[in-house]
């Protein structure tokens, strides 16, 4: 379920409280800014200087640089050289004691020292000395990404803010080294509130060098995409860092050996070697990092579970149990809401707009069904499907929400049906509609679409036929006739096959009635004046298992009822084209592979995945046969536990998945693209049922201590 869901039991905030804790939030906010007073344009002429795109990452230049010579102060015994290096005083290359590029001395020879050169620095004009000053500073050490410690505030109610032009979710940012969990901020967007500096800052920001794969563009996406992945031992990874660089560090007038140490944010693994006086030799990641500072593996990780048709909580369980890093539930949400679900929209539009211009101008058979999200009345979401009769394609799927239809599930496939329709007529011509025999739909059908022919499922029909049979053979007289139901059920498939019009079907349909006791010719049909008779053969007597109904007797007379029922018989104009709609029952039952039945979703996810099946049935629905290596079909044996018997079906080809590389594509450029990230109130859509309502209730919640002091227990 999405993070933007409103919590049960919340009263909704009235205006005025949501001023009064916007004030508060501004309040506590002003409390941890921190003022520099008339040292600001100096503050940032410095940050210019050194090439730092933000306050934070100054910030973290200044107290490293401070607790660097707090530390050489205490244990040299010259000091007077010593302290805090303060404005432009400090030379580069004590800021910049780190080469993370070669293994000489030559990045600090190459640095300018002095007032009159940082000045020079601090101008508008950048001078060569300024360039090199900044590439150095960018290579800087001294910026500790895992000093950044960033905590979310969540005493808001995100569905009561998310409307709010003024709403700023709150963080409180620290920097030292008390961080030691950063795997709290797994997302990767952080947005940090610190007087003036508004701007996005991402965990993967600070982390570049040679160990770290920066991906900026689609043109750099095949490491990301087409790589192979492998689980790999945390502990085999660090043998293997071990090896890669010189025990000792480099830093000029430092020798300590250099450690191993290792972070994990949310699904990636980094390495850093440093030594004692925290100089940070290399830095690596096992992944690369996208904009905005979000790992791969994480937009990875959580594309795979949606367009698998995966529950996240049941994968992250798996994850749990083999101790393996995996990005958080929220985070999750945040990157399904943010780009899984609108590259899915997106795909399925571009899907749709094919097919349709693959049609043209030919006149559309449309099969038409409706699935509900759960049995019964208590439905919240039905999926409508509209599926192209001779190429079997859905060219059209809806999915509704009870409080579309004013909290009524009987009217969701009705509501479904006509939007269904109306959506493809706005591209193609139709000319007829199958469905099942739908009350609601065949009145609209008659009333608003008279020009179009409304047939129904001939499946459906033979399944209700064969239980009014088996309900009229219940009866102890009757017992003779349940050995016939099969029989005059085929005998109805046929004769809807074989007739174009009702006088037609009524001459071999009543036709039954004499069969069943034997008498296979008579004076005349039903449906004209020409004497009739049964189309099979001579029959062979000792090849019979059933007896046959005595004219006259109950079982015949229960059958005579059946066969000339006038409600059923006014219904047969329906049946004449012979109409079946049962690829739409296997796509609603291949639904389930990604949407369950038994786990709720919010409305864009539900759909999400109601459109990731139709679009893994249009990709597969024209797989070719299988083959054996001598060029024969490719059976599979089936039990069917209704018949009882064992048949056979052709076997496909196994399924390539190729629009799903489609969609980690249309993920992944949405990402690089965005310049917002993640890390903003959810914006509902113009059609989202929760505009109408925020939850199915017809009724907003009272407090939840209200409900607990009210609710009681039979057991106590």
């Amino acid at each position: 379920m999405e993070s933007g869901k409103r919590k049960r039991g919340r009263p909704s905030l009235t205006e005025s409280a949501r001023k009064k804790k916007r004030k508060e939030s501004e309040k506590r906010r002003s409390q941890q800014r921190i003022s520099i007073g008339h040292h600001l344009e100096e503050w940032n002429r410095l940050r210019v200087a050194l090439g730092l795109q933000s306050n934070p990452q100054l910030a973290g230049v200044l107290l490293r640089q401070h607790k660097h010579y707090e530390g050489r102060t205490r244990r040299m015994s010259t000091p007077a050289k010593q302290g805090l290096p303060t404005g432009p005083e400090f030379t580069v290359s004590e800021i910049s004691c780190t080469d993370t590029g070669s293994k000489d001395s030559e990045s600090t020879e190459t640095a300018v020292s002095g007032i009159e050169e940082m000045e020079k620095s601090f101008g508008d004009q950048p001078t060569s000395s300024h360039v090199t000053f900044q590439k150095k500073a960018l290579s800087s050490s001294f910026i500790d990404p895992f000093s950044l410690s960033i905590s979310v505030t969540k005493d808001y109610d995100e569905e009561e803010d998310m409307h709010d032009d003024d709403y700023v979710p709150e963080f409180d940012v620290t920097l030292g080294e008390e961080n030691t969990d950063i795997e709290d901020v797994a997302g990767g967007d952080m947005v940090l509130d610190i007087e003036n500096t508004d701007m996005e800052v991402e965990s993967g920001e600070n982390f570049t060098g040679p160990g770290i794969t920066q991906i900026s563009s689609m043109t750099e996406s095949e490491s990301v995409l087409k790589a192979d992945k492998v689980i790999a031992y945390e502990e085999q990874l660090l043998q293997l860092a071990s090896t890669k660089i010189n025990d000792k560090c480099i830093v000029k007038g430092c020798s300590e050996t250099l450690k191993l140490s290792t972070k994990y944010v949310a699904s990636a693994m980094y390495i850093v070697w440093s030594c004692a006086n925290a100089h940070i030799r290399h830095r690596w990641c096992s992944q690369p990092v996208l904009n905005k500072g979000l790992h791969s593996g994480d937009l990875m990780i959580s594309a795979a579970i949606l367009f698998s048709g995966n529950n996240f909580s049941k994968v992250a369980l798996m994850a749990k149990f083999l101790d393996l890093h995996f990005p958080s539930q929220s985070s999750f949400t945040r990157i399904q809401r943010s780009y899984l679900v609108p590259a899915i929209d997106e795909k399925w539009e571009t899907h749709q707009e094919s097919i349709r211009a693959d049609l043209g101008d030919k006149n559309l058979v449309l099969l038409g069904d409706g699935r509900m999200d759960s049995p019964g009345h208590c439905a919240q979401y039905c999926t409508y499907t509209m599926m192209e009769n001779d190429s079997k394609k859905i060219v059209a799927l809806e999915t509704l929400d009870k409080r579309e239809t004013g909290r009524k599930s009987t009217n969701l496939e009705k509501a479904g049906f006509q939007r269904a329709l109306e959506d493809v007529k706005q591209s193609n011509q139709v000319t007829e509609v199958v469905t099942d025999a739908h009350l609601q739909i065949g009145a609209l059908m008659k009333r608003q679409y008279p020009e179009i022919k409304h047939s129904h499922d001939i499946w459906h029909a033979a399944k209700n036929l064969g239980k009014k049979i088996i309900a009229a053979g219940q009866e102890k007289s009757n017992k003779d006739l349940l050995a016939w139901s099969q029989d005059i059920v085929n005998h109805f498939w046929h004769c809807c096959k074989v007739a174009s019009t009702y006088e037609e079907f009524l001459d071999v349909w009543v036709g039954v009635l004499h069969h069943v006791h034997n008498e296979h010719e008579w004076a005349l049909s039903y449906g004209s004046l020409a004497p009739g008779s049964c189309f099979h053969g001579d029959l062979e007597e000792t090849e019979r298992d059933k007896k046959w109904l005595d004219k006259g007797s109950s079982a015949h007379a229960a059958l005579t009822k059946v066969v000339l029922d006038k409600r059923f018989l006014n219904n047969v104009h329906y049946f004449l084209n012979f109409r079946s709609t049962s690829n739409l029952e296997i796509f609603n039952n291949h639904i389930l592979m990604y949407a369950t039945k038994r786990i709720s979703y919010s409305p864009p996810v539900y759909r999400a995945r109601n459109v990731l099946a139709a679009l893994d049935y249009n990709h597969s629905v024209d797989l070719p046969t299988a083959t054996n290596k001598d060029g024969s079909i490719r059976y599979q044996r089936t039990f069917s536990k209704k018949s009882g018997r064992w048949t056979t079906v052709e076997r496909k080809q196994n399924k390539t998945y190729a629009h799903i590389d489609k969609l980690f594509e249309r993920a992944l450029k949405m990402r690089l693209e965005s310049d917002r990230g993640m890390h903003h109130p959810a914006e509902l859509s113009a059609t989202d049922p929760r505009r109408i309502s925020k939850t199915i209730a017809p009724k907003s919640p009272p407090p939840t201590a209200e409900l607990v002091s009210q609710k009681k227990s039979r057991f106590k």
